[in-house]
């Protein structure tokens, strides 16, 4: 299957679910007009913000948001998008004036991915003696897109995370991904790299 292809399918799959997180619950209604009783924490909408290691390149501050659905205890589903902008490498500082490892002065490095999700341990977290919080710690692993320097590449993202319940409908979360892709914009061909990042984000559970 054509690669473009491949990316084309999973942004409309990407628009798909998040259409789907605003559509369903209100659909969701029996033959009288009333609303079902649903669980209301099996989606989670979510801000993040986090420092991004781009191989060959610097490390930066990145910004992004998610979507979650949860489809069972264990498993779920998750959409992310994040973007930030790539200042001069330390390698690019020496190269002659007016070089650069972008060619295209196109600097904005955006990543999204649809992620399934595992909670390997779950349990509570004691911030208080007198309160208890659930806390989950989980891996993920997916596919993507990664757009930097004119390129884009499909990504393979696995990862790490560790949440916890600070209110009745609100998680604090800190994540740990590592983004595998091709690219040829600092050897004469492509080669894999990774890129990583550590964020700490809100997720809010409706």
């Amino acid at each position: 299957m054509d690669i473009r292809f491949q990316f084309f399918l999973l942004k409309v799959n990407a628009v798909i679910f998040i259409a789907a997180l605003c559509l369903v619950p209100a659909a969701l209604a029996d033959e009288e007009g009333e609303a079902l009783n649903i669980n209301n924490e099996v989606f989670e909408l979510g801000v993040f913000a986090g420092i991004i290691n781009i191989e060959d390149f610097t490390s930066e501050l990145a910004p992004g948001i998610s979507a979650t659905f949860r489809a069972s205890e264990d498993f779920f589903i998750q959409y992310n998008y994040l973007q930030t902008n790539v200042s001069l490498s330390s390698a690019e500082k020496n190269l002659s004036a007016g070089e650069t490892y972008v060619p295209n002065g196109n600097r904005k490095f955006s990543h999204y991915d649809l992620l399934l999700g595992y909670n390997l341990f779950q349990g509570e977290f004691f911030p208080s003696p007198a309160k208890t919080s659930l806390s989950a710690l989980y891996v993920v692993a997916g596919v993507g897109d990664t757009e930097f320097g004119g390129e884009s590449s499909m990504t393979y993202t696995v990862g790490v995370g560790y949440q916890v319940a600070i209110f009745r409908r609100v998680g604090l979360h800190f994540d740990f991904r590592d983004y595998i892709y091709s690219s040829s914009l600092v050897s004469a061909k492509d080669r894999r790299v990774n890129t990583t990042e550590l964020s700490v984000g809100l997720k809010f559970l409706f």
